[in-house]
């Protein structure tokens, strides 16, 4: 099932989906583009490489109520949170991202534990994907080729979007998907040509080069547990690092999280909100021990989850090539040529 509509009608489609239900989309503010929550359709733009924080706090909130709790007459009164169901849609998502959905799922939804928050969110969100421009060169810190995902790839979205000859071209890639697309009357009927278009975007998406190196999963993962004790190397590499996290909390496939609980006054919530393995603290024990006391230590741990403990736990590297680590970073760390490096050793 193929749709379309004209670029200069897009407030029509972004108004049809608000219909639907809450609708998240790419915004430009003061820092740049980022998702959120859509009440005016005039604020959704298209005119982005990538948003600097990934999507996925549509579906793991940076920090998130779990149980809310309140102390009367010397009792406590807990009631959990339950998660939210609400149908909603995700628009605007790049390729890349897409694919992090996947490599979440297998964790939150794979792991012998089912995450109630991320499943009902999941299971209640359409995803509407988004082409690069495929005219366009990548940005260089990008190196999702490495992974096999082209710049205009759709899998893993419900439906898939591309740009091209004035029109935004969208394809029902899932049931859920096909679903969306017929019920929005704002569309038309794809012809010949436009099946064409799109089949020939994605096929010249598969063309745009980004920095790129032959990551074997099972190969890199038994190369850095090789390398791990290799300690002039994770030190050489990781010199400039400041721990200060950014890398983590642009990550679309960084999911540790830590639990703490707020009260004011007789009022309160227990919360999970996002952690990461660069903290001093994350691994610092009650009795004063911090096993991974140095930075190199807790960047080594970083490197070494994504690309070797994941593969062993759950088949698949944790890392999409978004590149948003390498362009956020405040001393130019490159997780990409770390791991290129290790991989050499």
């Amino acid at each position: 099932m193929l749709k379309k509509i004209a670029i200069d009608q897009f407030s029509e489609l972004v108004k049809a989906l608000l219909e639907k239900g809450p609708l998240y989309a790419p915004v430009k503010g003061k820092d740049g583009v980022n998702f959120q929550a859509i009440q005016n359709p005039a604020d959704v733009t298209l005119d982005f490489y990538n948003t600097v924080l990934s999507p996925k706090s549509v579906f793991f909130p940076q920090s998130e109520d779990m149980i809310r709790y309140r102390i009367t007459q010397g009792a406590t009164e807990a009631h959990p949170v339950p998660p939210e169901s609400r149908p909603a849609v995700i628009l605007g998502v790049r390729p890349c991202d897409v694919r992090s959905f996947e490599i979440m799922d297998r964790h939150f939804l794979g792991a012998g534990v089912v995450d109630p928050y991320w499943k009902s969110k999941r299971d209640s969100t359409t995803v509407i994907g988004f082409a690069f421009d495929v005219n366009k060169a990548a940005d260089p810190a990008d190196f999702y080729n490495s992974f096999g995902y082209g710049a205009a790839d759709p899998e893993g979205s419900d439906v898939f979007m591309i740009r091209a000859d004035g029109n935004l071209l969208l394809r029902g890639m899932t049931d859920r998907g096909k679903k969306l697309l017929g019920t929005l009357t704002c569309l038309q009927a794809g012809a010949a040509q436009d099946e064409k278009t799109f089949e020939e975007t994605v096929k010249k998406g598969k063309a745009v080069q980004t920095r790129s190196a032959e990551i074997n999963s099972e190969g890199i993962a038994k190369k850095l547990v090789s390398v791990f004790d290799n300690g002039e190397f994770w030190q050489r590499a990781t010199m400039a690092c400041i721990a200060c996290g950014a890398c983590t909390f642009v990550c679309p496939t960084c999911y540790c999280f830590d639990i703490s609980d707020e009260t004011l006054f007789k009022e309160g919530s227990r919360k999970r909100f996002w952690d990461a393995c660069t903290f001093t603290d994350f691994t610092l024990e009650a009795s004063g021990h911090n096993p991974r006391p140095r930075i190199f230590q807790r960047y080594r741990q970083k490197v070494c989850h994504k690309y070797s403990y994941h593969v062993d736990k759950y088949g698949c590297i944790s890392c999409v090539g978004c590149g948003r680590c390498i362009r956020s970073c405040p001393v130019n760390i490159d997780i990409f040529g770390i791991v290129v490096e290790a991989g050499k050793l």
